[in-house]
């Protein structure tokens, strides 16, 4: 894309785009759109941006990697990201990767609700009688509306966690005819090509045109590794306290530096954890979040095209597993238009090449005001699985 350079210009044309989207759409939207979205999105500047990408993209390299890969001086690089973790733009999180350890599947739970209450209200229930689940890693409401996402060893503990959401919500009288909705990735059989990867939301939002070496998704192939006491001890703490250097684990675990450096090499050589950057959504101006359960033709499942196609996979796409016959899709945008574009161009691609078995699921979430119940608490989930 061409770089805007002629400030005159883009006025004028932000003045005809608010005019245009309410009357037609012209040759300029694209452009008036992109300008706005590179300068409403976010109040951190360009290198901060540019900082903040480096640190999604490449979670597992040291700033000294990151600021080379960046062509920024170290000094620079490592400034600003105490200051972006300081002002609270990012967090960082572990994930274990379950599959390896005895765990069978990833679980998307969601469900649309009478709004007898509020998003609050529910919450303060939920809390008590369903996010105290250990499977749940991930939760979200808004007040007609809600899901989460777990890992399970097996599909019992999914099903004791619907029917808990049924009875509790039924009982507070949230529930009108249509129940809870269940969609069920078991490793051996899906593909989790997106989980909460956020750099090309992060790239896109800050025209930044750099080639990516990072890995996305999860591997969802399955090799069980037997580990011992110590090792599991050493998991748990590094999921639980993602920031934590080998010294600070060490007095977490009451184990000598050297063995914890030891263990730590070779869980991360094994492929039993993975470091990510969740970005603050709120604070960069992103405004949507949005559920999509698809489920797909019997006779056109979905296929590699597809999965890795625009479609599905695009900037605004942050967690995307799916199975033959149907997925889920979470993306993000920074206003309605964006999603209302992204949203009518998925739904048409669908239609018109016989993908859609039904209307997809959809929950419209505003960053804002949606609760979050569960943020990334992987610990509960580790623990379960590893008995300890």
């Amino acid at each position: 894309m061409n770089k805007i350079k002629n400030k005159k210009y883009v006025k004028i044309l932000i003045i005809k785009y608010k005019f245009v989207i309410m009357v037609t759409i012209s040759d300029e939207k694209f452009l008036s759109i992109r300008y706005m979205h590179l300068n409403m999105v976010s109040n951190i500047s360009k290198n901060e941006g540019l900082v903040l990408w480096g640190l999604t993209v490449y979670p597992e390299l040291t700033d000294i990697e990151i600021s080379k890969k960046l062509d920024m001086p170290h000094s620079t690089f490592s400034t600003i990201r105490k200051r972006l973790q300081k002002n609270e733009y990012y967090t960082t999180v572990k994930v274990p990767m379950v599959q390896n350890l005895g765990a069978e599947m990833l679980a998307v739970l969601y469900t649309f609700f009478n709004p007898a209450i509020s998003v609050q209200q529910r919450a303060t229930i939920t809390t008590k009688t369903i996010e105290i689940f250990e499977e749940i890693f991930y939760s979200v409401g808004e007040t007609h509306k809600g899901f989460s996402v777990s890992f399970s060893g097996n599909y019992t503990a999914i099903g004791q966690i619907t029917e808990r959401r049924i009875e509790t919500f039924a009982k507070e009288g949230l529930l009108d005819i249509q129940q809870p909705k269940e969609v069920i990735f078991p490793f051996k059989i899906s593909k989790i090509p997106l989980f909460f990867d956020f750099d090309a939301l992060i790239a896109d939002a800050f025209d930044i045109d750099l080639e990516v070496e990072g890995k996305r998704g999860i591997d969802p192939s399955v090799h069980n590794v037997e580990l011992s006491k110590t090792e599991k001890i050493i998991l748990l703490a590094m999921v639980e306290n993602p920031d934590a250097t080998d010294l600070m684990l060490s007095d977490i675990v009451d184990m000598s530096r050297h063995t914890v450096s030891k263990v730590k090499h070779k869980l991360e050589e094994a492929g039993l954890i993975t470091k990510k950057r969740i970005p603050n959504l709120e604070k960069l101006g992103f405004k949507i979040m949005t559920f999509n359960h698809i489920n797909f033709n019997p006779r056109k499942p979905l296929d590699n095209e597809l999965l890795e196609s625009n479609v599905l996979n695009n900037p605004s796409s942050i967690f995307l597993a799916a199975r033959s016959f149907e997925c889920v899709l979470l993306s993000v945008y920074k206003d309605y238009e964006a999603y209302r574009e992204d949203h009518g161009m998925r739904l048409q691609h669908l239609k018109e090449n016989n993908y859609l078995a039904d209307m997809p699921a959809t929950g419209k979430y505003m960053i804002p005001s949606m609760v979050i119940m569960k943020d990334m608490n992987f610990g509960p989930i580790l623990k379960k699985t590893l008995m300890l």
